[in-house]
């Protein structure tokens, strides 16, 4: 006799019954097929439950299309660093992944597991995240965001030396609706400053206009009280020679009570057989006058001067431009992060080399450690020009990203 998939005895084996058993065989045998029958109906009653339900956690990571095992080890370790650099590299095996993912799990996951997951999904509790919710349920919270950022935002400004480390939001919660936004100042409590009110308004449209979700919105909210950077994009073009010319533009969201009328910049080359030459290009429609501070060999320290300034609640794009540096043999490029920044791109086309022989790149936490993030860099050959183009996001004022590369001319020459 065999067992089916439920440890019971199937309907379909043979069963070897003698003369003197007959009566009792009957008696067995209803009973058998009673049985039987209601648990296979009790587990087809279960697959039409588990059908119709989903695990929160699943439908986030399948939402965000982190459902892959490599991606999700990738956000988990994102998110661990930013809690603690020993937790990073102590993902859930592929088959604990699965064991959570199926809604098999008892209870939750040991505490560090729910501090990282709480840190990937900002807007749900670990207990939330476990939460069997119908499948066409939509697990995103508060759809407008309103409500979330006003009290983000306020929360900033009172606490202004508060430590932003985590990039998170200044309280989770549970979903209660859409939230009107004049409703949702008033709701916050203490009179609110127009400052305050005209930054997150000015928030509101930006999530709009970027597509961002409600939880990236928190996170941009929780800031409120500095100066955030939007974008960084640099873009490095290195010709005959070796001369490079970095171009830079920085899109900046003044979060802050005052207007901001000056950035301090620096630009650094290993090779200037020349001096560092810094001229502001057209961006929008501020104008940017270059004040020079302090000029060494290899470094130039300077700032830009922005009219009309950026008034606080208001975004602004500067961008310049800086020649009279030389890549020679050892080919990097490191990029100081001076505030909190959403987004870098960094793109490097090297010109006339052939190809692309390896590369590195690092990221350096503020803490001094170093990780790889070599998985975020995507390279091209154009003819016989090397393009390569690495983007970082959520980076915090003293960290690093250095890129280093290693072209065919290089091998030729040695």
């Amino acid at each position: 006799m065999t067992r089916n998939n439920y440890g019971v005895a199937s309907s379909r084996d043979p069963i070897t019954v003698t003369p003197s058993a007959c009566r009792s065989r009957t008696a067995a045998s209803c009973r058998f097929f009673v049985t039987s029958s209601t648990l296979n109906c009790g587990a087809l009653r279960r697959r039409d439950v588990s059908a119709a339900k989903a695990i929160r956690l699943k439908k986030l990571l399948r939402e965000r299309h982190w459902q892959k095992y490599a991606t999700f080890c990738r956000e988990y370790d994102r998110a661990a660093g930013l809690i603690d650099t020993d937790l990073v590299g102590t993902a859930p095996s592929r088959g604990q992944l699965h064991q959570w993912l199926a809604g098999e799990l008892k209870g939750l996951p040991y505490p560090d597991h729910c501090r990282i997951l709480e840190a990937m999904f900002p807007d749900w509790t670990a207990a939330a995240l476990f939460e069997l919710v119908p499948d066409d349920d939509l697990p995103v919270s508060d759809k407008s965001g309103v409500g979330q950022l006003v009290r983000a935002v306020s929360e900033a400004f009172r606490t202004p030396d508060a430590d932003r480390s985590e990039w998170t939001p200044a309280e989770s919660h549970q979903p209660h609706g859409a939230v009107r936004l004049d409703g949702a100042f008033h709701s916050a409590g203490d009179e609110i400053p127009d400052s305050l009110q005209r930054i997150t308004k000015k928030l509101v449209a930006l999530a709009r206009v970027l597509r961002l979700p409600p939880e990236e919105s928190a996170r941009i909210a929780s800031l409120a009280g500095q100066l955030v950077e939007l974008t960084m994009q640099v873009d490095i073009s290195i010709g005959e020679g070796g001369q490079g010319v970095v171009r830079y533009q920085h899109e900046l969201f003044n979060m802050s009570s005052r207007p901001i009328t000056r950035i301090p910049r620096e630009v650094w080359f290993e090779h200037t057989p020349n001096s560092i030459a810094i001229a502001p290009m057209s961006a929008g429609h501020r104008k940017v006058l270059i004040q020079r501070i302090h000029d060494t060999t290899g470094l130039a320290k300077f700032a830009c001067q922005i009219s009309p300034p950026i008034q606080p609640g208001d975004t602004g794009t500067i961008a310049y431009e800086c020649t009279g540096g030389q890549f020679v043999s050892d080919h990097y490029w490191r990029q100081c992060i001076p505030r909190y920044t959403r987004h870098v791109t960094l793109t490097i086309r090297h010109n006339s080399v052939g190809r692309l022989m390896s590369y590195t790149v690092l990221e350096e936490q503020v803490n001094g450690t170093e990780q790889s993030v070599s998985e975020d860099l995507i390279w091209d050959n154009d003819g016989t020009d090397v393009v390569v183009t690495l983007t970082r996001n959520y980076l915090r004022p003293g960290q690093s990203v250095t890129l280093r590369w290693e072209v065919e001319h290089i091998e030729r020459s040695n």
